[in-house]
C-alpha cells in the first residue's frame, strides 16, 4: 500500500515515517506539513492510505476529510483524544492517539489492508457512488458509459437515468474492476458490451458518438473480438 503523512509537527512526521519503514508493503510516497498541501496533491494523485493529524493551522484534518468527497482510507494520528467520536462519524479507518507506537500502528495498517482486500474482492457487478450526500448503488450492467464533466463525472444508464458524481474519469476507471469497462479517452469510460459500432476515431453506444483517443485505440482493439 502507498501512503502519505500529513502533520504540521516535524518530529511527529519524522517519527511516523521511520515507523512506516518497519512495515512490509507500506510505502510513504509523500509527506506534508500542511493540510492544504495534501488536498492539492490528492486532487491529482492516488494513494491507498493517509495518516492525518487533526489540529493544523491552515486546514485541520477534520476539515480536510469534509472537503474531499472521494478520499482514500484515513487514519487519524493526534494528541487530542476528544476528536475520536467525530472522527469515526466520517467513517475513517482508525484513530491513533499520539505518541504513535509501532504495535498500534501495525494494528491500524492491518485493518486498512483488510478493508482494501475486501474492496478488491467485492461484487464486480455493483458500484456505490456518492450523490447528494448519500451512497447510491449502481448496477454496472446498466451503465452505458461514464463521461467527464470537469470536476465531476456522469454515469449514463440504459434506462435513461444519470448520476453526477464528484470525481474524475481516471479515479472511476481505477475503481471499476469489471472487465467490460474500458477507458477509451481522457473523458470517457465505456461498457464494451453496449458498443454497437466502432469507426476509426469514435464508437457508438445507442445514439451517442464517443471519441476514441489515439493512445487508447490499440487497447480497445485488443479487448474486443473481431473477425
Amino acid at each position: 500500500m502507498n501512503c502519505i503523512v500529513v502533520d504540521d509537527d516535524e518530529m511527529s512526521r519524522t517519527s511516523l515515517e521511520m515507523l512506516c519503514e518497519h512495515i512490509d508493503d507500506l510505502t510513504v510516497t509523500a509527506v506534508f506539513s500542511s493540510g492544504l498541501q495534501a488536498v492539492n496533491w490528492l486532487k491529482t494523485n492516488d494513494v491507498d492510505l493517509v495518516f492525518l493529524d487533526i489540529e493544523m493551522p491552515d486546514l485541520s484534518g477534520m476539515d480536510l476529510v469534509k472537503s474531499i468527497d472521494d478520499l482514500p482510507q484515513i487514519i487519524f494520528t493526534t494528541g487530542h483524544k476528544e476528536y475520536a467520536v467525530e472522527a469515526f462519524e466520517h467513517q475513517v479507518t482508525d484513530f491513533i492517539p499520539k505518541p504513535v507506537e509501532l504495535p498500534r500502528l501495525l494494528k491500524a495498517v492491518n485493518r486498512a489492508r483488510e478493508l482494501n482486500d475486501n474492496v478488491r474482492h467485492q461484487d464486480q457487478n455493483d458500484l456505490f457512488v456518492r450523490v447528494d450526500g448519500r451512497f447510491v448503488r449502481i448496477e454496472l450492467e446498466q451503465v452505458l458509459y461514464i463521461e467527464s464533466l470537469g470536476d465531476y463525472v456522469t454515469f449514463v444508464l440504459e434506462d435513461g437515468k444519470r448520476f453526477i458524481v464528484h470525481s474524475t474519469v481516471k479515479n472511476i476507471a481505477s475503481k471499476i474492476t469489471n472487465e467490460k469497462f474500458l477507458k477509451i479517452h481522457r473523458s470517457y469510460v465505456v461498457n464494451l458490451s453496449k458498443v454497437v459500432d466502432i469507426e476509426e476515431t469514435n464508437l457508438v453506444i445507442k445514439d451517442k458518438v464517443i471519441p476514441i483517443s489515439r493512445a487508447h485505440k490499440p487497447i480497445l482493439m485488443n479487448r474486443i473480438k473481431t473477425l
